[in-house]
């Protein structure tokens, strides 16, 4: 008797159960289907350019499923429509919490962050439209859409107005580099030095100017303040190293261009300095194997046809 109950009431606990799992499986698909049709509802009153409908039947849903990222997004995207970015912006950030995957809200966040961007543009320009922030701002505008020409025009107007900006002249510095006009570009870094703190985009400009010059002490002494300002940027570590090689300071350079391949083991440049730096100081056995790297990474290069008819992609440095 006492089996027969315990089996009676396992079966029991067994229906139960049961029970219980078909009840949590229908509200699950309940909630999905009506989070599905919500989603529909609000798609469809977005389309009709009802978008004040459309934020009401979303936020109504929120309110009872606020991770419901979809919905959220529909929601942003009537914010926008409505000229409203900024609540736009909220509501996709509350959606990227629940998925930050989440490659709609992702796009709209992009959307969203630009409008709120040109609208700060307008009233920047109708506020102050001569100041130097408007006429930077054009300046970088016109370097976007590859104009030296006007953004150098625009970038002297800045200064026109504030001579003190570094952030301008930097700039100014940059584009004159760029264009290989490098005792203009020094005039330009130097400027920004003055009138601003310690920089590792000045300091590594004026060390690639005097390196370009071949005014290698200066280069040095620059190129040592930028590794210090920044210590993980690879450019400048090789660029260091690089001056010091051409100053004929071969060890010195050595554990430079080091330190820049440890942290970029594919530059190629890096090794080619070594290679050479080693073979200076008759180091043959290093050498060669900076070299031998080197080849390694010209050969990884070359579609595999050409690799079996070819021999060694490199010469060996003097």
């Amino acid at each position: 008797m006492k089996t027969l109950n315990w089996k009676s009431e396992c079966s029991v606990l067994s229906l139960s159960l049961r029970l219980l799992l078909l009840l949590i499986f229908m509200v699950v698909i309940s909630s999905h289907a009506y989070g599905q049709w919500s989603l529909n509802e609000c798609t469809r009153a977005f389309y009709r350019g009802d978008y004040a409908l459309a934020v009401q039947l979303a936020e109504k849903h929120l309110h009872k499923f606020p991770k419901d990222v979809p919905v959220r997004v529909v929601l942003a995207r009537a914010e926008l429509a409505q000229g409203k970015p900024l609540q736009a912006l909220e509501e996709l950030r509350t959606a990227l919490e629940s998925d930050p995957k989440s490659i709609d809200a992702l796009y709209y966040l992009s959307v969203a962050s630009k409008e709120l961007s040109q609208n700060e543009y307008q009233r920047l320009f109708a506020i102050a439209p001569d100041s130097f922030r408007a006429h930077q701002l054009l300046g970088e505008a016109a370097l976007s859409s590859k104009n030296p020409t006007e953004a150098e025009h625009e970038f002297d107007k800045a200064l026109e107005v504030n001579p003190r900006s570094a952030e301008v002249s930097t700039e100014l510095a940059e584009l004159k580099r760029s264009q290989s006009k490098f005792d203009e570009a020094i005039t330009y870094y130097l400027q920004a030095e003055k009138n601003g703190p310690p920089n590792y985009d000045v300091a590594y400009g004026l060390g690639a100017c005097y390196t370009y010059k071949q005014e290698y002490s200066e280069a040095i002494e620059w190129l040592k303040k930028a590794v210090a300002l920044a210590p993980d940027a690879v450019a400048g570590r090789f660029a260091l190293g690089n001056a010091l090689f051409q100053d004929g300071q071969f060890t010195a350079a050595i554990p430079e261009l080091k330190d820049a391949l440890r942290r970029e083991p594919r530059m190629k440049q890096a090794y080619f300095l070594l290679g050479r730096a080693y073979s200076k100081l008759g180091k043959a056995e290093e050498a060669r194997v900076a070299i031998q790297k080197l080849d390694e990474l010209n050969r990884s290069e070359v579609p595999e046809e050409r690799k079996k008819t070819s021999g060694p992609v490199t010469q060996k440095p003097e």
